[in-house]
Parts: C-alpha cells; sequence; structure tokens
C-alpha cells in the first residue's frame, strides 16, 4: 500500500514525537534514579552518625575560631568566627589560584611558541621543560621549590635588593604598595579622579556594546595609566617602599614564602601544561591561510594576531578550562607548606571541632561552586569566539 506525501509526513511526525517522549523519559528516570542514590547515601550516613552518637549541624561555624592564619587579605583575628576562618581561606585560594593562571598562562604561551620556533635550540629546549613537568609530581616540585628558597634566600638583615624599591629574602618578598591618602581624599581632587574615571567606565561599556575592541585596545589601557599617574601626583596615591627597621621590613607589602614557593611551582608545573594547549592550537591552524596572510602583504604580527590566535583559541579554550580549574584545585597543596588556603583553615577546624563531615561538605562545596562557575564563563567565551555554521 502506497501512503501519500501527507500520510508520510504525519507518520513521520508520530515517530519523532514518540522518540522525543522516550527521550524525555529515559533522562527523567535518570535523575530520579540519580537523587534517590544520593538521598539514600545521605539517609545511611545520617543514620550511622546518630547511632554513634554523633550530631550533624552548622551552628558551630558561628563560634570563635581560637587560631590565627599566617595570612589574610580580610581583617582577621582569633576572636573571630570559623565561618570568618573558612572565607578567609577561600580568599587566599582565590587570590593563589588567580596569580598562578595569569603567570601560567604567559609562561605556556611563551614557552609554546618557542616549540614552533625555527630556531632548534629553544624548541628542543623548551620540549624538554615540557617533558620534565609533565612527568613530576607537582607536590614534589613544591617541596623542591621551598627548600631552595628556605635554603639559598639570605636572612632579612642581608635581604637582596631590587632596584632599591623590592627585597627578597627568607621570610619572603617584600613589594612597594600604593596606599591611599585620607586627607587627599577630602580635597576636590577626588571628586575630579573619580568623574574621570567614571567616564572611562562607561567608555569601556559603551565600546564592549558596540564591539570597538580596536578603540578598546588604544584608547582605554592609556587613560587608566594616566588616570593612576594623576592619583599619585595629587597625592591620593602614594607609593610605599619597604625599609629595613629592626630585625624585619616596615612599609609595603609582603609576599610570604609559602605563597611565593607556591606561586613559582604552580607556575612552572602549569606552564608546561598550557605551552602543549598553545602548541596544539597553533599546529592546527593550515599553513595555507598563514602564507594567504604572507601574500596579502601582512607582517608576521599581523599574521599572528589577525589569523592565527582567532583560529587558535576555538581550539585552546577548553582544554584551557581545565587546566584553570585544575589550578584551582591543586592549590590546596599549599598544605605541605603551611599556606593559609582553604584546605589549610579546614584541617585546622577540623582538629578543633571534630565536625569533619560538615567542614568537608562545605570545602567541597566551595571548590564545586568556584569551578563551575569558572567553566561556565569558559564555556561562554568559548561559544561566543566559535565560529557560527549556517
Amino acid at each position: 500500500m502506497t501512503l501519500s506525501p501527507s500520510q508520510r509526513n504525519a507518520k513521520l511526525s508520530r515517530f519523532l514525537a514518540t522518540q522525543a517522549q522516550r527521550q524525555m523519559a529515559l533522562q527523567i528516570g535518570f535523575l530520579f534514579g540519580f537523587f534517590a542514590l544520593f538521598a539514600l547515601l545521605i539517609s545511611n550516613l545520617l543514620q550511622n552518625l546518630s547511632s554513634e552518637g554523633v550530631a550533624v549541624g552548622f551552628g558551630f561555624l558561628t563560634n570563635v575560631a581560637g587560631f590565627d592564619v599566617n595570612e589574610s587579605l580580610v581583617p582577621y583575628s582569633a576572636n573571630d568566627s570559623y565561618l570568618d576562618a573558612l572565607i578567609v581561606g577561600t580568599l587566599n585560594t582565590l587570590h593563589l589560584a588567580l596569580v598562578c593562571i595569569v603567570l601560567s598562562t604567559t609562561i605556556g604561551v611563551f614557552v609554546g611558541l618557542l616549540q614552533l620556533s625555527d630556531i632548534q635550540v629553544f624548541g628542543t629546549a623548551c620540549r624538554l621543560y615540557v617533558e620534565a613537568m609533565r612527568n613530576l609530581p607537582k607536590l614534589l616540585i613544591l617541596l623542591a621549590v621551598y627548600v631552595f628558597l628556605v635554603v639559598e634566600l639570605p636572612v632579612a638583615r642581608e635581604a637582596v635588593s631590587i632596584f632599591d624599591i623590592a627585597y627578597i629574602s627568607n621570610r619572603g618578598l617584600n613589594l612597594p604598595s600604593l596606599q591611599i591618602s585620607t586627607a587627599a581624599i577630602q580635597t576636590s581632587q577626588t571628586l575630579v579622579l573619580s568623574c574621570a574615571y567614571v567616564a572611562v567606565c562607561c567608555g569601556v561599556w559603551w565600546a564592549l556594546k558596540h564591539r570597538l575592541i580596536g578603540a578598546l585596545q588604544k584608547f582605554v589601557l592609556p587613560v587608566w595609566v594616566v588616570l593612576v599617574g594623576l592619583a599619585v601626583v595629587s597625592g591620593i596615591l602614594t607609593l610605599e617602599v619597604p625599609t629595613f627597621a629592626g630585625f624585619n621590613f616596615k612599609g609595603g607589602t609582603l609576599v610570604s614564602l609559602p605563597f611565593l614557593a607556591l606561586t613559582i611551582a604552580l607556575s612552572v608545573y602549569h606552564g608546561a601544561q598550557v605551552a602543549e594547549v598553545v602548541r596544539s592550537g597553533i599546529s592546527s591552524v593550515a599553513k595555507g591561510q598563514i602564507e594567504a596572510g604572507r601574500a596579502l602583504g601582512l607582517s608576521k604580527g599581523q599574521v599572528s594576531w589577525l589569523i592565527i590566535l582567532p583560529q587558535a583559541m576555538r581550539v585552546m579554550i577548553p582544554p584551557l578550562t581545565n587546566q584553570y580549574v585544575n589550578i584551582l584545585k591543586n592549590t590546596s597543596i599549599g598544605l605541605a607548606v603551611g599556606y593559609s588556603d582553604l584546605v589549610s583553615v579546614m584541617n585546622t577546624s577540623i582538629n578543633q571541632t571534630f565536625r569533619p563531615v560538615e567542614l568537608m561538605l562545605v570545602s567541597m562545596s566551595v571548590y564545586l561552586l568556584i569551578g563551575i562557575a569558572a567553566s561556565m564563563f569558559l564555556n561562554a567565551f568559548n561559544r561566543r569566539v566559535q565560529l557560527k555554521e549556517r
């Protein structure tokens, strides 16, 4: 029996609708089974804890912590609560992760480009570096860096001077810092500079809205530099240089030795991973397009910026997302050198409160939320730069 076109279309529509309903039912069944299993595990855990006389609750987070942390980005003392201590640890983790992401990306781009260099010595040296980092445990690298810094760096009195504005010793790296002058804030100069900052922010928003990336690069950065210079000249911002007094340095800001060791170890380790991502991304661009750019009269820099990089980014972003999330998670090895990250603060809190379940759940939730947020941001950026097929 031959079906008419309308009957065939109706039959195909019913078949597709049936398939869609089956897929939806399968997804709902999977989600139901997953949540049922999760609820069963939680119920079993609570029953086991209850049978041992252990009550689960998070009220203890408001109790006084009673311990100090060796460094903090926000004011903190031993009289603050466990929740405040966990916030300090989270901020320290984010601070370390952001610094390592910037440095590892810089190292990775530089090494990745050198691997593709025509100079064989540079290419061989970079490949040896990448292979060494890929086959060494990151914890071993951290301990080696930390021991080297402790043993080889001089004491604070004999600190190595860096252009007489920064000093490095076995206590850490003392850097100059910008301080806000409270006296200058009360003057009319602050109003002028505030208006200028607002104008620059509006310019950035307008350029992004109209996708004027070229204007943004040429205009905004110089204006920000000029505004910061005006703030320094007008006295709103003052440069405080560290000076040695007594037994230690005063003024400026101190980068602690654990933070310095972690930054070096994680940046060098993950820089090798990023270098491989950069190398593979650039290698994925067809040589014919590079030759076409040269034929059009573009310079090597223009070919790299306008042809190679935009296409390589589409290949590089997904693995870079994994590397950045790994950097966030690998900051937890700071416990080995005494850095007060989230894991270190959690461990100290567990030793004092004997609440491992609650504190581990809090820490896992923090890592999960930060990792998911970073992945969502980078995935959104990846979708934006992907080629749109018609």
